[in-house]
C-alpha cells in the first residue's frame, strides 16, 4: 500500500509541473486585417474559411499558437465596393508560435500592396449598353469595314452586332466568363444572322494572354473600373500601336484616356464615353 501511494503521489507531482509547462507552450497571437472602406457593402472576411465579426476598415482575429511550430492562415476578404462589382481577394500567411504574436495584414490593395490586386477575382454584373450608345462609341473609335472589333465581357454581344451592321466593321470577337450569358450572345447572333463575323468564345478576360487580341484593331468595354485597371497593361502593351480602345464610363487604371466625352441617350441620360489609342512602343537601344 505504501508503495502505491508513493507512486500516485509522484504521478500527481509530476502532472502538477507538467500543467504549467504545457500552458507556456501556446503563445497567444493577434492578427490585425486592413481592409477596403465600406462600398455597397461591408467587406467580409474570413480565415480559415471562419468568417470573422466586426465593421469597418479592420477585423481582428486572436488565437494561440503552439511555440516553435508554423501554422498556415488563408485569409479571404470579399469586397463590394459597388453594386455591380465583386471582388474576391486572397492572401497566405506563415505564422510560428512566439515569434509573431502581433501582426498586421493589408488587403486594402493600396501603395504597396498593389501587387496583390493582380490575383482578384472578380465579378461585375451583366448590364447591357443601349443600342445607341454603342453606335456613339463606334463612332468614337472611328470604326471602318477595316477594323476587327473585340468585347471583353461581351454580355448580349451588341457592341459586336452593332459595329458589323452600322459601321460595316470585318470581324467581331466577344469574350465572355459567364455561360447562361454567352448562350444569349450566341443567340443574339444567330438572330442577327451574323455567325460568320461574329465569334463568341467562353473565357476569363482576367487571364488574357497577349494572342488572344492581338488581331484586334478596336476593343469595346463595358466592365467597371476594377477590371479595366486589370486589363489595361494587356491592351496597351499588346494591340497594334493606332488600335482603339473605347470604355463606356469608365476607366483603364492609370492610363490616361486621349479624349473623353458626354452624349445624351434617347432615353434622356447622359453618359460619359473614354477613347485611348494605343500609341508606338518605345524601343530601347542597347548599350554597347
Amino acid at each position: 500500500m505504501k508503495t502505491a501511494f508513493r507512486i500516485a503521489v509522484c504521478v500527481l507531482a509530476v502532472a502538477a509541473l507538467a500543467s504549467p509547462s504545457c500552458a507556456q507552450d501556446k503563445v497567444q497571437t493577434e492578427i490585425t486585417i486592413l481592409v477596403p472602406e465600406r462600398g455597397q457593402e461591408e467587406t467580409i472576411v474570413k480565415i480559415n474559411g471562419k468568417q470573422l465579426d466586426g465593421e469597418g476598415p479592420k477585423r481582428v482575429y486572436k488565437t494561440a499558437l503552439e511555440k516553435g511550430k508554423e501554422v498556415v492562415f488563408k485569409i479571404e476578404a470579399l469586397v463590394e465596393p459597388n453594386n455591380y462589382t465583386k471582388i474576391t481577394r486572397r492572401k497566405e500567411i506563415k505564422l510560428k508560435g512566439g515569434e509573431n504574436d502581433k501582426v498586421k495584414i493589408d488587403m486594402t490593395g493600396e501603395s504597396a500592396f498593389e501587387e496583390l490586386t493582380k490575383k482578384d477575382d472578380i465579378v461585375v454584373r451583366y448590364v447591357p449598353t443601349p443600342d445607341d450608345i454603342v453606335d456613339e462609341m463606334s463612332k468614337l473609335a472611328k470604326i471602318t469595314k477595316d477594323d476587327v472589333v473585340y468585347d471583353l465581357g461581351c454580355g448580349n454581344a451588341v457592341m459586336l452586332i452593332r459595329p458589323i451592321q452600322k459601321f460595316g466593321a470585318k470581324k467581331g470577337v466577344g469574350v465572355e466568363y459567364d455561360p447562361e450569358i454567352m448562350k444569349l450572345a450566341i443567340e443574339n447572333v444567330k438572330k442577327n444572322k451574323l455567325e460568320g463575323k461574329v465569334e463568341i468564345r467562353q473565357g476569363d478576360m482576367l487571364k488574357l494572354q497577349p494572342k488572344d487580341v492581338e488581331d484586334a484593331t478596336v476593343v469595346l468595354l463595358y466592365i467597371g473600373d476594377d477590371l479595366g485597371k486589370r486589363v489595361s497593361p494587356v491592351l496597351k502593351n499588346t494591340l497594334k500601336p493606332g488600335s482603339r480602345i473605347v470604355s463606356h464610363r469608365f476607366l483603364l487604371g492609370d492610363w490616361k484616356a486621349d479624349k473623353s466625352i458626354t452624349v445624351k441617350g434617347e432615353d434622356g441620360g447622359e453618359y460619359e464615353l473614354h477613347l485611348w489609342i494605343v500609341p508606338e512602343r518605345k524601343i530601347e537601344k542597347s548599350s554597347k
